[in-house]
């Protein structure tokens, strides 16, 4: 098997993940929240999933091009792939799952 195809199979199948989204009827709102979250976060998933989406959109842009994972979402801030990292009330953070390499909702 030569080297190439490999790699253009993980471009594809990249390239055709990015465009997914999940229909709205899902039961969770197509949210990732995580197992600490707090119930406040998940009450109000809605609203977040489209900060969500985006957030999680930018994580796995870097991580594709830089190949490896950002350490926190300021770094994706200072490498210019997020204009700002929104600010949620209560003491909630928005925090990078390394397993899922989805954007989550945190409690403090």
């Amino acid at each position: 098997m030569t080297p190439l195809l490999p790699a253009a199979l993980i471009v594809v199948l990249v390239l055709t993940g990015c465009g997914k989204q999940e229909p709205a009827s899902s039961p969770s709102g197509g949210v990732a929240v995580s197992p600490e979250a707090t119930p406040a976060a998940q009450a109000g998933g809605a609203d977040l999933a489209p900060i969500l989406a985006e957030l999680t959109q930018a994580v796995r842009k870097f991580s594709f091009e830089k190949q490896h994972r950002p350490a926190s979402l300021e770094e994706l801030v200072s490498a210019g792939y997020l204009g700002s990292v929104p600010q949620l009330a209560d003491g909630r953070r928005f925090s990078i799952d390394p397993k899922t390499m989805q954007v989550v909702v945190t409690k403090p």
